[in-house]
């Protein structure tokens, strides 16, 4: 089933909602002395959500490659946000945890970003919130 045009065409609609929602989201840190990435702020939920797991853990919940976490972790642990430790059941492996720092930034970050959810899920019901959600996880799925 051929779109009839970009703006009925699903695939470029996601990329350009998340790339348009990422710029929004980092000038509104901005705005709020919020001094953090897209990148680290996904990488500080997914510790608040579980903290202290491996640099191959957060790679796969956010789907990213691994040379790309280390990058962003490794600027984040320069910037106090997070921690590492050796885990005591495997000494190869490092666990991470946020920081003081990094906790007051996160829930900085969520303030911020929950208001940005709420303004982009203005006048949109939940039946169809989750009708859209449906439909990203069966693609996702497919891929």
């Amino acid at each position: 089933m051929k779109p009839a045009g970009l703006d009925q065409n699903i695939i470029y609609l996601c990329a350009r909602f998340s790339h348009q929602f990422s710029q929004l989201m980092a000038a509104t840190f901005k705005q709020h002395d919020i001094d953090i990435t897209a990148e680290q702020f996904a990488i500080l939920v997914a510790l608040w959500y579980k903290d202290g797991v491996s640099q191959k853990e957060i790679s796969e919940q956010l789907n990213r490659d691994k040379t790309t976490i280390t990058r962003v972790l490794m600027n984040m642990k320069k910037n106090k946000l997070i921690r590492q430790v050796t885990d005591a059941a495997d000494n190869r492996s490092n666990l991470i945890y946020l920081t003081e720092k990094g906790k007051a930034i996160q829930a900085a970050g969520v303030q911020v970003s929950g208001q940005l959810y709420k303004q982009v899920l203005k006048g949109i019901t939940k039946s169809q919130l989750q009708e859209g959600v449906n439909v990203l996880q069966k693609m996702i799925h497919q891929l």
